[in-house]
């Protein structure tokens, strides 16, 4: 039995009869294609398993973990100055509104991470440090914005790093032209952090208004709440994937391919959110002798295996895009060769 090939690797082969004179319009068009068809015989389950094939050779080539590792040493060591540069400036911008900026920026940024559960305040956790920088608020001055920024960078241009490796961008910015898309790329995060703050308030005042409107209270009103922020969630995931995607390499990424990347990383970012927060709070017990080491502990491996999904999405996009364009090119070669 002829063993089934994977259509995008077998050779082109001129179809036997091809001379012969087309018997209509509609056969010279569907001919190529059915003749591909039987020739390769592919099968769904056969397609789909030489996709995840490749998938994972090129993950394997591109290195994913070590990849993971150094985006995930990056993020802990950006995170902090990016925070306190956003929390500093929403605290002059804020103040007004929310009193509390730095609790409410924490919030927002709880959204995006596991429930840890146990004995630890993970909103104390975080909050205590930033309430004690911004208490001085004199403190907060031009050359330290400045600093916050460029330590800031490293993220970003960790980001730009694996991202030309998994996109296969030869091409770099260059020492110098690299540190300044690094910079305008933190600059242009801080406004999205704030304009992403503003948008959200307004969104909530709306969507309270509308259950106000509606008369909605009780378990109604807190199920859609629930099913609100985890839609707000997954929306600024999946803009905030979809812009590093498209932007952050040396040459843009084609729009198909970043919104591929961006909807499996954003929807494996929500799942593994869950099944982290279902891990600790359900399955996993540890008393709180323990107290903040066990919440480092599940952010570390949190971050890490989030930098996983991250560069994976990148990669199914990659491969997805390369084998589209190659069909492409197989399928028109057979129509150049039904012509000749």
């Amino acid at each position: 039995m002829a063993k089934a090939t994977d259509p995008l690797s077998a050779p082109l082969e001129r179809r036997p009869g091809a001379e012969a004179d087309p018997a209509s319009v509609s056969d010279v068009v569907l001919r190529p294609l059915i003749d591909f068809a039987r020739a390769s015989n592919p099968t769904r389950v056969h397609r789909v398993r030489a996709f995840l094939r490749r998938v994972y050779e090129k993950a394997g080539d591109d290195n994913i973990f070590f990849l993971a590792g150094a985006i995930s040493f990056n993020v802990l060591v950006a995170i902090v100055p990016l925070l306190l540069f956003a929390v500093g400036i929403a605290s002059f911008l804020f103040t007004a509104q929310y009193g509390d900026p730095a609790a409410e920026i924490v919030n927002r940024l709880l959204a995006y991470l596991p429930a840890i559960g146990g004995d630890v305040d993970l909103v104390e956790t975080i909050k205590r440090p930033i309430d004690g920088i911004l208490e001085s608020r004199r403190g907060f001055t031009l050359i330290g914005a400045f600093l916050l920024v460029w330590f800031s960078t490293r993220l970003v241009g960790t980001l730009r790093a694996v991202l030309r490796e998994v996109f296969d961008v030869a091409q770099d910015r260059g020492m110098v032209g690299g540190k300044i898309f690094d910079i305008k790329a933190v600059l242009f995060g801080g406004a999205l952090v704030l304009v992403n703050l503003w948008i959200t308030a307004e969104m909530e005042a709306a969507r309270d208004l509308g259950l106000d409107v509606l008369g909605v209270s009780g378990n109604a009103a807190s199920l859609l709440q629930q099913l609100w922020s985890l839609a707000v969630a997954y929306g600024s995931a999946w803009v905030l994937f979809l812009g590093v995607y498209r932007y952050v390499p040396t040459r843009w990424i084609p729009w198909p391919t970043a919104v591929v990347a961006a909807t499996f990383t954003a929807t494996c970012f929500e799942a593994l959110k869950y099944g982290f927060s279902w891990y600790v709070t359900e399955v996993a017990s540890y008393g709180s002798t323990y107290g903040n080491l066990i919440t480092v502990a599940i952010l570390f491996f949190w971050i890490y295996y989030s930098a996983v999904v991250f560069i994976l999405g990148g990669e199914i996009a990659q491969v997805w895009t390369m084998r589209k364009a190659l069909r492409a090119t197989r399928v028109g070669a057979l129509f150049r060769d039904e012509e000749l």
